[in-house]
C-alpha cells in the first residue's frame, strides 16, 4: 500500500517517457538482484538494449497500462490533438479512413514492440486495461508464473 500510494503522490519532474534512463538508472544503483515492476505506456525511443541489460541482473516484469479507447479513433471530423509529453497540438482529420488506420496501426506497432520487448529479454508482460482490476491481473500473472 505504501508502495501505491507513493505512486499516487509522485509528481514527476519532466513528463517525457524514457525507459532507457529509467532501466540505466536502475543498472546503476540496484547492483543486488531485484524484482522490478515498470509501470508504463511503453510509447518510449528504443529501450531494448538497457532492458536486455536490466533483465540480466533483475527480475523484471513490464506493465502496460491502456485505455481500450486508445486502439482506435472515431471519426470526428478536424480535431485537434495534443501531445501530453511535449504539448505539441497537431490538427487531425480523423474523417480520413486512412488516417484511422494509420493511428491503430502505430498502436498495435507499440504493443507488439513492447510484448517482443520484453519476452526477447526473459521478462515479464502484464496488459492492464483502465477498465481492468489490476489486482485480478497482478494475482493471474504470479500463478501463471
Amino acid at each position: 500500500m505504501r508502495i501505491i500510494r507513493e505512486l499516487l503522490e509522485f509528481k514527476p519532474l519532466n513528463k517525457k517517457t524514457d525507459i532507457h534512463s529509467a532501466l540505466k538508472f536502475l543498472s546503476n544503483i540496484q547492483k543486488n538482484k531485484s524484482i522490478v515492476f515498470i509501470i508504463s505506456d511503453f510509447i518510449s525511443p528504443d529501450y531494448f538494449k538497457s532492458l536486455k541489460i536490466s533483465s540480466s541482473r533483475h527480475d523484471i516484469t513490464g506493465i502496460r497500462i491502456f485505455d481500450k479507447s486508445e486502439k482506435s479513433i472515431p471519426n470526428l471530423g478536424v480535431i485537434d490533438v495534443i501531445d501530453n509529453e511535449t504539448g505539441d497540438i497537431l490538427t487531425v482529420n480523423t474523417a480520413s479512413s486512412k488516417v484511422r488506420l494509420a493511428y491503430e496501426n502505430d498502436y498495435l506497432s507499440n504493443v507488439k514492440t513492447f510484448e517482443s520487448n520484453f519476452r526477447r529479454s526473459g521478462s515479464g508482460v502484464i496488459n492492464c486495461g483502465t477498465e481492468d482490476s489490476y489486482v485480478k491481473k497482478l494475482l493471474g500473472y504470479f500463478k501463471n508464473r
